[in-house]
């Protein structure tokens, strides 16, 4: 909700009204701004103070995405870009570079199929890892993470890593299961990821990276929209 001094706030920031005692500003991976602010407070004069660190920002955003650009109306699967063709079947052709489906709901389903059955299938191969198996397997679109493990041993994979190439895709089930073990991301979380996945920092990177390009990407914003 946008209110006091509407006329200095540009048109790509929302401003949310709180009870808080210092006001936060986030520029969204899309380079819109987010502002948290108590209600009086002068957001607009706000904004030009930290005009020089938005627009680095920014920059620093169009970086991480720039593989995307141009190419946000295609699908990004598996670390490629696909273009998405109407069909009667889902599916995948890699010789053409073309994925048929008939609706982006059907798309949405069967590539949580897809991923559902791939997690599984990466889990048995690290038997000594977890420890014990997981309760549930769930593939859904989360707004900030690439999975989550719950205390009762659910694994919750967001759909956007069906996106990630395939070095990607497996250490994010290395990285939930160990969490089957160590529920925390305690120095001994980070070893037990670290014996099965020794370049996880680089990993982290690059999945930053991924998060601003499917959060400019136009097909994945229609797939989040279709659930």
């Amino acid at each position: 909700m946008n209110r006091g001094g509407e006329g200095r706030v540009p048109p790509d920031a929302t401003v949310v009204r709180k009870a808080v005692r210092s006001a936060r500003l986030q520029v969204r991976p899309d380079g819109t701004l987010r502002v948290v602010a108590p209600p009086s407070f002068d957001v607009g004069g706000f904004l030009k103070r930290n005009a020089a660190w938005i627009e680095g920002r920014r920059e620093e955003l169009d970086r991480l995405a720039a593989e995307g650009r141009g190419r946000e109306d295609l699908l990004l699967l598996h670390g490629r870009f696909y273009r998405l063709i109407p069909g009667a079947r889902f599916a995948v052709d890699e010789a053409s570079g073309d994925v048929v489906c008939p609706s982006v709901p059907a798309l949405r389903r069967n590539l949580a199929r897809m991923l559902k059955d791939e997690v599984s299938s990466r889990l048995k191969a690290y038997p000594d890892l977890a420890g014990r198996e997981p309760r549930r397997i769930a593939v859904k679109l989360q707004k900030t993470k690439w999975g989550s493990c719950s205390t009762l041993g659910n694994l919750n994979i967001n759909l956007r890593v069906a996106a990630l190439p395939e070095p990607l895709r497996e250490y994010i089930v290395i990285h939930e299961a160990a969490h089957l073990r160590e529920l925390n991301h305690s120095k001994r979380f980070w070893l037990l990821v670290g014996d099965h996945f020794p370049d996880h920092r680089a990993a982290e990177a690059e999945l930053r990276r991924y998060w601003v390009i499917l959060e400019r990407n136009r097909v994945w914003g229609s797939i989040g929209e279709a659930g």
